[in-house]
């Protein structure tokens, strides 16, 4: 019992430290100033960072496209009820801010002869997140170059806060080593204490405002007391030939709601909501998924699966019936006859469907809007089973139905991508596809933030690295990325699989926000994918528990592997003086054997230790 109350109490100093902190560093007063119609220097997003806590909210990217609009950068002009257009400049516009270039590319890379639908301004291929985080940089640094903000922490005080949390959660681990007579979870409940105190770090902001900048914020807090008086909530994102820069102003104030969401540049697209240009006009197309009772399911499976339904079917009618006939309530001699009518009812519609779709597939030619995959269940080793859909528009109706296709057909498609495949017709299921033309978006991801801003501007004091090491995204000059840790010939070499470069890793985060980490994916017509995940810092052994998190198994140590490793099915993980890393090994017959992940992580950590 004592060692829970000194959990207890190191965890409450903790907490005390981390509230002092967060006092010392609070953002300056800000009141608002007198109602003005003068607007000042900043542009919409800055504004958007400096009267939202210095914090950027979803509504600068649009704010930022309608300030674009109103300086003759873009033209938006309504056509219906419905449809709304951008429409480029045929020259290039000069004098951009990097943010503003970057929300114009975006608008570029969807143009068909230079007009984009408003609406879709969501699609596209790009990695949102990465976009954002891109977008959030470029703004802090125009911010912090006019002297409006500043970083709110420093390297001193995340280093402090993480190695206090160290504290509470040796003790929590302590206690719960103690008081369990097996001593088999305190390491565990260390780490997961250890993880929970360094997540609220992530509840505080990562940047602060100046004395320049509160006085700043406390003259758009008066412009939106003077904007607050029109009625800029009911206006579209046309009116901007209109009202000019003030619709922008009111939208990164928060009083726009309308011409922001009609303007989605920073907002995921729609699983059931696209917008497609075949045919040469813009167009909503409304994407089903049906219930895969039938639908979205291989013919030949489906065949074997009515014949097992049918068969139990009848099984079980065939008993109910001789019951039945026992209680005189149906004629002895009709129970094995009653009962092959109905299985062969329920198989005969599965069975009649799938050689319908065996022998005259449909021909589907248009343009993929949508590529998505649902968690279905999970596997006997407990890794996620998949369904992938693929929504194709033919230009002969505003609704589709989403067709089922094989993982490695998907991963070869991209949103935008114009194809001619063979489905069918009653099972929905693609048994052939082709690209004829790859979409104007594919591998359009221009934007780098690290590339223009070499600016540490982390979200949170989570994200504060407390010790020089690896860089995770593309702006690491000579230190190693996951690509550089495992190679194609390594694969090769271990697995035997062939598969070309590094692709972007499309999967759920492995880990949680307070830590970045670097991600790749390589991939085999066979099925086969392996990810490689990196970080630096101490909070990047976090990634050594990331097999058990995983595989919900007692991983075990592998010796001579860097300081560290532990191997779990399919997945190898191991820290060494400049980092951690996972390697992720999944395969439809399985995970591989120990022996080639093994190898795998002995390469991987030699080249870590020797950047």
């Amino acid at each position: 019992m004592a060692w829970w109350f000194a959990a207890a109490g190191a965890a409450g100093l903790w907490l005390l430290l981390l509230l002092a902190l967060a006092v010392a560093t609070r953002n300056p007063e800000v009141e608002a100033g007198p109602p003005t119609g003068e607007l000042a220097e900043q542009s919409p997003a800055v504004v958007d960072l400096i009267t939202g806590g210095w914090r950027l909210c979803d509504e600068a990217p649009s704010a930022t496209l309608l300030d674009l609009a109103a300086r003759g950068a873009v033209q938006i002009e309504e056509i219906g009820p419905e449809l709304s257009l951008v429409r480029l400049r045929r020259d290039e516009p000069t004098g951009l801010r990097p943010y503003e270039r970057l929300v114009l590319e975006h608008v570029r890379s969807l143009a068909v002869d230079g007009v984009v639908a408003t609406g879709a301004l969501a699609e596209g291929s790009r990695n949102l997140g990465r976009w954002w985080k891109s977008f959030r940089k470029k703004v802090i640094v125009d911010a912090r170059e006019q002297g409006l903000s500043r970083p709110r922490w420093s390297r001193a005080h995340a280093a402090l806060l993480t190695a206090a949390a160290v504290v509470p959660a040796a003790a929590t681990g302590a206690a719960v080593t103690f008081t369990d007579s097996r001593h088999e979870g305190g390491l565990g409940a260390a780490i997961v204490s250890f993880a929970l105190l360094v997540s609220l770090m992530s509840r505080l902001n990562g940047e602060r405002g100046t004395e320049r900048g509160a006085r700043a914020a406390a003259h758009w807090l008066g412009v939106r007391e003077h904007l607050s008086a029109g009625r800029f909530a009911e206006q579209p994102a046309a009116s901007v030939t209109i009202w000019g820069r003030h619709l922008a102003y009111a939208a990164a104030l928060g009083l726009a709601p309308r011409a922001v969401t009609s303007l989605p540049v920073s907002t995921p697209a729609d699983d059931r909501r696209a917008w497609s240009d075949y045919g040469g006009m813009w167009h909503v197309v409304e994407v089903r998924y049906p219930s895969r009772l039938l639908w979205g399911r291989k013919p030949l499976p489906t065949i074997g699966r009515g014949l097992a339904a049918g068969f139990f079917a009848g099984f079980w009618t065939w008993i109910l019936l001789i019951v039945a006939s026992a209680f005189d309530l149906w004629p002895d001699g009709l129970a094995t006859p009653g009962a092959l009518l109905v299985g062969a009812a329920i198989a005969g519609l599965p069975i009649v469907y799938a050689l319908s779709d065996l022998g005259t597939p449909a021909t589907v030619e248009g343009q993929v809007v949508r590529l998505r995959r649902f968690q279905s269940g999970t596997k006997g080793d407990d890794n996620p089973k998949w369904t992938y859909w693929c929504a194709v528009d033919e230009g002969r109706s505003r609704e589709v139905r989403a067709l089922g296709l094989d993982e490695e057909m998907w991963h070869g498609l991209n949103e935008g991508d114009r194809v001619r495949a063979l489905a069918g017709r009653r099972l929905g299921w693609i048994r052939q596809i082709e690209v004829v033309e790859r979409s104007r978006t594919a591998g359009a991801e221009r934007y780098d933030d690290t590339g223009e801003h070499l600016v540490d501007a982390p979200e949170n004091l989570a994200q504060v690295k407390v010790l020089p090491g690896l860089r995770t995204g593309r702006g690491g000059r000579d230190l190693p990325r996951p690509a550089d840790l495992v190679t194609p010939a390594d694969l090769k070499r271990a697995l035997g699989i062939d598969v070309t470069g590094p692709v972007s890793y499309d999967g759920p985060p492995p880990a949680p926000p307070w830590l970045e980490v670097a991600s790749c994916r390589y991939e085999c017509g066979a099925g086969v994918r392996v990810d490689v995940h990196a970080a630096t810092g101490l909070r990047s052994r976090y990634l050594m528990v990331l097999g058990h998190l995983a595989t919900r198994t007692q991983g075990r140590p592998v010796p001579g592997v860097g300081t560290g490793a532990m191997l779990y099915p399919g997945l190898v993980s191991a820290q060494t003086g400049r980092g951690t890393f996972a390697i992720a090994v999944s395969s439809p017959s399985g995970p591989p054997p120990p022996g080639p992940l093994i190898d795998l992580a002995r390469t991987a950590a030699a080249r870590l230790s020797e950047a």
